[in-house]
């Protein structure tokens, strides 16, 4: 039998160790707080008007609305309507005083039953709701709507009130028949907003505030509703236009750039994404989460210095490891060593709040850095305690067997590589570096069936099957000798 001659075949096929698993990159936006319109200042038109006799009092009290004075409104109104007010307070619970509400328009009530106007009900009830006294508040508009259900003004009021005491389904029923009986303003359209926001009928949001901006554009709280739902419904082109409008009367403005940044790079503008991550940072934005997102696309530009920079300047315990483990596999993988050293020893610094698998992780990096340096010895020991702290640490079993393969200890070798075989992202890997391990020790029939079994299963990997052919023809020689 002819002897063979050791063989080395070069095996051009070890598909770089997978990157760690790559976070998310998300932006954190600022939370989104929306002030509501303020009710319409009394506006009486032809369904709202006071009888003749309430003239003087509700001069008085439009007098007192004027000055925001609406404890003295109330105080005003008790003088003649005591009775009333004191049922109010209670919230009516039996509508008695809704039966006791004429229309107005006449000089004087037509009947002994019919003490008040619901016009003057309307003034004293968004007096009641100004003062955020919403019991009383609703008890006199619901009573001023008995004798006009049309009356417009009233609508409005009582579906503030309900919108600012969180009863969404019940507001959007009197500001959508305030809309239907001809209410046209920023401030209608603003509230349905508000309502679709807390509904998370995002389409609906936006309609209703490009409405309202259609009447007042330059509102900055109904452009940061619009700016929340555009981004919502995903329409980051429209989101783009609109915040570099808003940016344009307020340029410093930190929530402005990060909104900027986020659309940018959910519509894939990464560059602008993070040219205004980085603004709203220098503008104060300290989150974290930010730092991370802007390190990372730095380190898809090669700006490997500035995302060491932002990684080691996030405060330790709010730090997402993925995002350091990311990046350390990156700088090795790119032989950048020097930033390497320093932001393992970053990572290193904070390892007594790392779980076990975070642990496994940074010593699989570890390792990296000590076969980089040449001391094998040492890079084993940190992988054997990395598999020890996480059996499924596939990346360390694979790196583990390639250093016990160098070191020609090839039980150990074996023994780690199947091990990692079993894990679906590794197994590719493993198997060639099986196959590998075995041309060293010369049996090339194993080698040629585990190099036929990873082309089966990816026939893209052309390289190996060339690889394979040589194996082949050697297995036949040899099996012809």
């Amino acid at each position: 039998m002819k002897r063979w001659a050791p063989l080395w075949l070069a095996i051009a096929a070890l598909a770089p160790a997978a990157y760690a698993a790559e976070p998310e990159l998300a932006i954190e936006l600022p939370d989104v707080t929306l002030e509501l319109p303020r009710v319409s200042p009394p506006h009486f038109q032809q369904e709202g008007i006071p009888y003749l006799t309430e003239n003087l009092l509700i001069l008085d009290l439009l007098a007192l609305v004027d000055r925001e004075d609406y404890e003295g409104v109330l105080a005003r109104a008790r003088e003649t309507l005591g009775a009333e007010l004191a049922l109010l307070e209670t919230g009516d619970p039996t509508g008695l005083l809704g039966r006791r509400v004429g229309p107005g328009r006449l000089p004087l009530p037509p009947t002994g039953a019919e003490d008040v106007s619901a016009t003057l009900l309307y003034v004293i009830g968004m007096s009641y709701f100004e003062l955020e006294r919403y019991v009383p508040a609703e008890a006199a508009l619901k009573a001023a709507l008995v004798p006009l259900p049309d009356y417009l003004r009233v609508h409005e009021a009582l579906g503030l009130l309900y919108v600012r005491t969180e009863r969404y389904a019940e507001a959007r029923v009197h500001l959508a028949r305030a809309a239907e009986l001809g209410l046209n303003t920023a401030g209608l359209h603003a509230t349905l907003g508000y309502i679709n926001v807390q509904a998370k009928n995002w389409w609906g949001a936006a309609s209703a505030f490009q409405q309202a901006l259609a009447i007042k554009h330059d509102e900055r709280n109904w452009q940061t509703g619009l700016l929340n739902a555009l981004n919502e419904t995903q329409q980051y082109a429209a989101g783009l236009a609109l915040v570099e409008q808003m940016l344009q009367a307020a340029p410093s403005d930190p929530d402005l750039w990060l909104y900027r940044a986020h659309m940018a790079l959910n519509a894939d503008q990464r560059a602008s994404a993070l040219t205004s991550l980085e603004t709203a940072l220098r503008l104060g934005d300290d989150s974290v989460a930010n730092k991370q997102v802007a390190a990372a696309l730095h380190l898809e530009r090669g700006s490997l210095g500035r995302a060491v920079e932002l990684l080691k300047s996030a405060s330790t315990e709010d730090l997402d490891f993925a995002f350091m483990d990311q990046a350390l596999t990156w700088l090795g993988y790119e032989d950048e060593w020097d930033y390497f050293r320093e932001l393992l020893a970053a990572a290193d610094a904070r390892r007594a709040s790392l779980d076990e698998v975070q642990r496994s992780l940074l010593l699989t990096r570890r390792s990296a850095l000590q076969l980089h340096d040449g001391d094998r010895r040492a890079a084993i020991a940190s992988l054997q305690e990395a598999v020890d702290l996480d059996a499924s640490n596939a990346e360390a079993l694979i790196t583990l067997g390639q250093a016990y393969r160098d070191e020609r200890d090839y039980n150990r070798a074996e023994l780690m590589l199947q091990r990692a075989s079993a894990f679906e992202l590794y197994r590719e890997n493993a198997l060639v570096s099986l196959a590998q391990l075995a041309i060293d020790q010369q049996n090339f029939e194993r080698a040629l069936a585990l190099l036929r079994d990873v082309v089966s299963r990816n026939p893209a990997r052309t390289d190996l099957q060339r690889n394979a052919d040589v194996l082949e023809n050697l297995v036949l020689a040899e099996t012809s000798d």
